[in-house]
């Protein structure tokens, strides 16, 4: 916020902030080496440009202090909102679309910040362009480094313009025409009120019907776009932690009971032995903490509701000079003495000093988890289980879909296990140990896998669940071919008959069922009083029958109706242009090379 207020102090950093964004970067086209900044190494290519490296990282630390976010999702961020601006640059340019002064001049001109600031105003208190050309022009002898930043937000802004010619372009060709304009119309306004039947697919049991291994295969066949994995590789793996014993927490406890109370050591100096004085004890309380505790004085007065949690009622209650602890506090151990207390206001503070010690692990702990790390990965090298050494290590899996995945599931810095998997010289049947931020992994890369449906098994409950609801209404279609009476299904399936009133096909909503076009959209080819057949729905077998229909009376649809449509359409379209353009480009990925 400090850094904002001096932005608005000085007129001369309003400049810099001309429509800012995350991506500016990307808007000018830095996001390529055609960018002219940082050296070329290339951390990918879209449709043969090779991606900045330099530009890149400094995007996703942007995207890291503005939102917070940690490495790989900033990476994965910078990269897909850089990609889909990056190929629309490049559909813009290979259209030739270009942008002048006027369009700068428009886009400047709709910044309150700029137009609002007297230095860039005529007499009369109006936005003059002119001043604001001469204000630029003399930067460029009083201050280059601001005007050469000054010329990098230039690009950014005659790539907006380039950008909203070009969906002005697409803007002008999306036309809805009276007849467009009043199917819609229609779609959104005619009603109808209905009387309804829906047999739930769960009412006919499943024991009932048989689905075949080979209609779940044929159906994964005909169904390949939403089924088949993508290329994968398969890791195994176990985790040891490098944590405190149980032996290393009570040598902890120990020594800060030795501390409250006091001990005595050898002085290297005197070579003598000589008493130390216990913390309950000790006057000058702030630099013994200095010595012994691995956390800093604290001379902040708190309320109860300031203190750790588990024991805030003790410590709050304890007279001035007593001590409590050790005790346990998260991963810490610690001596608490109280010190002073006081009213502030309307409440009541005290002022507590603390020992801290964290609870980690000894030299010996370590050493020893660091040779089972060391011994799982000599079993696995010599085709034992990775748990060879100790069964009481789980053995976890991890399917990676995705060259960039952020990592093993629950683990952090586990990214270089992923690296490490897709790197070109690791084949199948590799095992290496990793040192994470508390422990170890010991991984073995177990298969690589292409394209590929999946096996029966993994998809036999889904699928046989859409299966045995197409047999069942199937069933219901040859059973009840004709004369259907909709109260006599009714009683034999002891299932009420219920009504929806008014439901338009453009919001085909039934309570209780949820979203049903196809039936909604049979009730209006239905004449009053008429039942239809049988219906497949989403979420059971209908039988409907119309009780009325309320078709919206004709109207001239105005121009303001036709281009509200269009104007829906556009923001759809504008949504679409840039996946699509990103979808049809070839795209170098080297991320991993570097992240």
């Amino acid at each position: 916020m400090a850094i904002l207020g001096q932005i608005r102090k000085r007129s001369i950093f309003l400049i810099i902030v001309i429509g800012m964004a995350l991506f500016a970067f990307v808007l000018s086209g830095v996001f390529t080496s055609n960018g002219g900044f940082g050296a070329n190494e290339p951390i990918g290519e879209i449709n043969g440009e090779e991606i900045d490296y330099a530009m890149f990282n400094m995007m996703v630390e942007q995207a890291q202090t503005v939102y917070g976010l940690n490495m790989i999702n900033a990476v994965n961020l910078a990269w897909n909102q850089g990609l889909k601006n990056q190929a629309l640059i490049q559909e813009i340019d290979k259209l030739g679309i270009g942008a002048g002064r006027g369009q700068l001049e428009q886009i400047i001109s709709s910044d309150e910040s700029i137009v609002m600031n007297p230095l860039f105003q005529n007499e009369i208190g109006l936005f003059d362009f002119n001043k604001f050309s001469s204000y630029i022009t003399q930067l460029n002898s009083s201050n280059p480094t601001m005007y050469d930043q000054w010329r990098l937000q230039e690009q950014n802004i005659i790539s907006l313009a380039k950008q909203k010619i070009y969906f002005d372009l697409i803007k002008s060709s999306v036309i809805y025409t009276n007849v467009e304009s009043n199917i819609q119309y229609h779609l959104e306004n005619d009603k109808v009120s209905i009387e309804y039947l829906r047999i739930p697919y769960e009412i006919i049991p499943d024991s009932t019907l048989k689905i075949k291994d080979s209609e779940i295969l044929s159906y994964l066949k005909k169904n390949r776009d939403i089924y088949e994995n993508g290329e994968s590789r398969k890791v195994e793996y176990i985790y040891i932690p490098d944590v405190a014993s149980s032996l290393d927490e009570n040598n902890i406890r120990t020594d800060l009971e030795q501390i409250r109370d006091g001990f005595s050591q050898m002085n290297q100096v005197t070579n003598a032995v000589e008493d130390i004085e216990g913390f309950k004890g000790v006057k000058d309380y702030a630099e013994y903490i200095e010595i012994y505790s691995d956390v800093s004085w604290d001379s902040i007065y708190k309320t109860k509701q300031e203190l750790s949690g588990d024991f805030s009622d003790i410590l709050f209650g304890l007279n001035k000079g007593e001590v409590f602890g050790p005790y346990k506090d998260g991963n810490t151990l610690r001596i608490s003495r109280m010190i002073e207390k006081k009213r502030d206001g309307n409440l009541n503070k005290v002022l507590i000093a603390d020992i801290v010690k964290e609870i980690i692990p000894s030299n010996e702990s370590s050493n020893t988890n660091y040779r089972l790390a060391s011994q799982a990965e000599f079993d696995a090298n010599n085709n034992l289980p990775l748990n060879n050494s100790d069964a009481s290590l789980f053995i976890d899996s991890f399917n990676s879909f995705e060259k960039f995945d952020a990592g093993l599931p629950g683990y952090t810095n586990s990214r270089q296990v992923i690296k490490w998997l897709y790197e070109d010289k690791t084949r199948a049947g590799d095992v290496k140990r990793f040192t994470l931020n508390e422990g170890y992994v010991v991984a073995k890369a177990t298969s690589f896998n292409k394209k590929s449906l999946p096996i029966i098994e993994e998809v036999r409950d889904e699928i046989s669940q859409i299966l045995l609801n197409e047999k069942k209404y199937d069933f219901f279609k040859d059973k009840y071919k004709s004369n259907i009476e909709i109260e006599s299904l009714s009683t034999d399936y002891d299932i009420e008959l219920e009504r929806a009133s008014a439901v338009t096909q453009y919001d085909p909503i039934l309570v209780g069922a949820g979203s049903e076009p196809y039936i909604i959209g049979s009730a209006f080819a239905l004449n009053i009083d008429e039942t239809s057949n049988v219906l497949k729905g989403n979420s059971g077998i209908y039988l409907i029958r119309l009780l009325s229909k309320d078709t919206a009376e004709d109207i001239s649809l105005g121009a303001a109706i036709s281009n509200s449509l269009a104007d829906r359409e556009i923001e759809r379209i504008s949504t679409l242009i840039p996946e699509v353009l990103e979808s049809k480009a070839e795209i170098v990925d080297n991320r991993s090379l570097y992240y």
